[in-house]
């Protein structure tokens, strides 16, 4: 998997937080990522976070680790194959006025950025489906495998 993160270079405190419902099939692909990185990485210089639906519920937390590097991660419409993985502008996501979220990423992105001064990027999983009830497709969860496998291999000796 090509991921072209250049800002991730020199990182020293990073949180990775995971978006997401459970229950609307290919939305929970960020909360899925988390869960599997909690369980292969632990470091005092990597705060975790599960947030559900509702990432602005973990500012205060986010704000108190101090972190040089903010990475949200969430199932997105940008316009590729289910599946596809990507470093996305927040302002490109299809149809962001009917995200899954209550707040728009953009908005908590530029929050984020100002408060803590981090650099805060956005890692999308291409959607397939979101509809309540629904199950994660294939695609999507070979997407949640190598995203897992890809952030282990960048942050395992942080």
């Amino acid at each position: 998997m090509k991921l072209n993160l250049p800002t991730l270079e020199e990182v020293d405190r990073i949180t990775v937080v995971g978006v997401g419902n459970d229950l609307r099939g290919d939305d929970a692909a960020g909360v899925k990522v988390v869960r599997n990185l909690k369980e292969e990485l632990n470091s005092h210089k990597l705060l975790i976070i599960d947030a559900g639906p509702a990432p602005e519920n973990f500012i205060s937390k986010i704000r108190d680790f101090n972190p040089t590097h903010v990475i949200l991660i969430d199932a997105v419409d940008f316009g590729e194959e289910p599946g596809k993985i990507a470093h996305v502008n927040p302002e490109d996501i299809v149809g962001q006025a009917t995200s899954t979220h209550r707040l728009p990423l953009s908005i908590l992105m530029n929050y984020l950025r100002e408060r803590t001064g981090a650099e805060v990027i956005l890692i999308g999983i291409q959607s397939a489906q979101v509809k309540m009830g629904s199950e994660m497709t294939a695609q999507v969860e070979e997407g949640v495998r190598e995203l897992v496998g890809f952030l282990t291999r960048k942050f395992g000796s942080l």
